[in-house]
């Protein structure tokens, strides 16, 4: 009775830490969100750079979120968690509002590189929040649980930027700024839920914080974003150069890919929790991967007809990934500093999935059309194989450990 008794306590204790992990989470994702619509307007219009150019407003805050990594490792927990968040808003907050009145594209680019670091430590944290305030066996379902939520936080803030940033561009940098602010007053009430939920037992003095399955959690979600960067990026350029594809079916894809990844993201990480994150993990690549396959049939197949079920395939896949890499690879005890360092590597990839499709539709003069169905096919066949090894490696690893 005593233990019955304890098990609903602590679950009883874990909700209100989950609850405001994923309240923190939501808040965050928003502002990010907010600018993809009118990146054009922010950058080329208002600055007349090129569309190249522009591409370093995604990349750049990737030097900013390694900074940040670097001062969490050398501040060593000398800082609460919670004053290392209400640190992150409002800088957050100051920096939107500092590039809505930039003067230059070079002081633009310099204040979105200082706002990665703020931004890693507002996704980072909340997550960490999500991960240790449950029990280990629950830990996949979470994670799946946090995901969703991020997702459709970024649906939001994307549909916001839109409606908002139809006049002015910078009335999306003040919303976000307001929203970074909004996020602050949110974390001064529940700093205590905050420090609570992020203590974690430290490494041994001169070990990395990172073990090593942790460290090929952070490939895996470096590959993950790295994919996701081609398909949210370069396949849409591509898609308008190439083929005679209307806004909507272009829209009823892409907005079909992330409504997949916010319904199957729970089941995933559930699944995970039952029948072992690595399974699923291996389940989630190849159904991903195969999702890209299928766009190497849009010159034989109708647009129309292949371009929704591949995206929402891969979209399938992909509320997969993410949950299962956490689930198989990542402590839910880990610090900050972890979390921290495994959302700088999924930075990374991102920025370099960015600056890859870029290199190649700049060195190799093919058409378009081409290059989409040679690319995506490729992407999915070395995605599927890479994820393969890497989970054999891991698994490897056990065995010879045991």
């Amino acid at each position: 009775m005593i233990a019955e008794v304890g098990d609903k306590s602590t679950r009883k204790a874990a909700l209100h830490p989950f609850t405001v992990g994923c309240v923190l989470l939501g808040v965050a994702a928003i502002p990010d969100a907010m600018v993809v619509p009118v990146m054009h307007d922010l950058c080329v219009t208002r600055f007349g750079i090129t569309e190249g150019a522009a591409h370093a407003f995604m990349v750049v805050n990737l030097l900013g979120a390694v900074l940040a990594v670097g001062i969490l490792a050398l501040l060593n927990r000398r800082i609460p968690t919670s004053k290392l968040l209400l640190i992150a808003a409002g800088s957050s907050s100051l920096l939107m509002a500092g590039m809505a009145i930039a003067p230059s594209w070079w002081v633009f680019l310099s204040l979105r590189c200082i706002e990665g670091g703020a931004d890693l430590l507002l996704l980072s944290i909340p997550f960490r929040m999500i991960a240790s305030c449950g029990k280990g066996e629950r830990y996949g379902g979470r994670m799946g649980a946090a995901f969703t939520v991020m997702f459709l936080a970024l649906a939001l803030g994307a549909g916001i930027g839109t409606v908002i940033g139809q006049d002015h561009a910078t009335n999306v940098l003040w919303a976000s700024a307001v929203s970074c602010g909004v996020l602050f007053l949110i974390v001064a009430f529940v700093q205590t839920t905050v420090d609570i939920t992020s203590v974690s037992p430290r490494p041994d003095a001169g070990k990395c914080p990172l073990i090593p399955s942790e460290w090929i959690g952070a490939i895996f979600l470096a590959l993950d974003r790295g994919l996701s960067a081609l398909v949210s990026v370069t396949l849409p350029l591509l898609i308008v150069s190439g083929f005679e594809v209307s806004k909507w079916t272009l829209g009823v894809g892409i907005g079909g890919m992330f409504i997949a990844l916010a319904l199957f993201s729970p089941a995933a990480g559930i699944l995970a929790d039952r029948v072992g994150g690595l399974r699923i993990r291996a389940i989630a690549a190849c159904v991903s991967g195969v999702g890209l396959i299928g766009l190497g049939l849009m010159n034989v197949v109708p647009p129309v007809v292949i371009l929704a079920p591949s995206l929402m395939l891969y979209g399938v896949g992909a509320a997969g990934l993410m949950p299962s890499a956490f689930s198989s690879c990542v402590r839910p005890e880990a610090s900050t500093l972890v979390f921290s360092s495994l959302q700088a590597a999924g930075q990374c990839g991102y920025a370099m999935g960015i600056v890859a499709g870029g290199i190649l539709i700049s060195i190799y003069a093919v058409p378009a059309q081409t290059m989409l169905t040679i690319l995506f096919p490729i992407a999915g066949v070395v995605f599927i194989c890479i994820n393969l090894l890497l989970i054999s490696l891991l698994r490897l690893t056990r065995k010879t450990v045991r």
